[in-house]
């Protein structure tokens, strides 16, 4: 007799899953597209900013990136912004 309750329990229990599911791929594409819109914009700042250099080799010591723009905080490499 509490077959059909379970039925109707775990229906519910499933389409909340899915529910949850679908949620978490959409914010995972927003998220996708933001970081593609940030790369964009990084590129266009790169090529615009007149850059002033602050060295910042005092914060990992293992990193090859050591110096940091002060106006658009983007770092002194190039080939990340291609």
């Amino acid at each position: 007799m509490n077959q059909p309750e379970t039925k109707t329990s775990s229906e519910s229990l499933i389409s909340e899953r899915d529910a949850l599911k679908k949620e978490i791929f959409r914010a995972e594409a927003i998220i996708r597209e933001n970081r593609e819109k940030i790369n964009s914009l990084e590129k266009q700042i790169w090529r615009c900013c007149v850059h002033d250099w602050k060295y910042i080799g005092d914060e990992d010591y293992y990193s090859r990136i050591r110096y940091q723009c002060k106006k658009c905080d983007l770092y002194r490499n190039q080939y990340m912004y291609q």
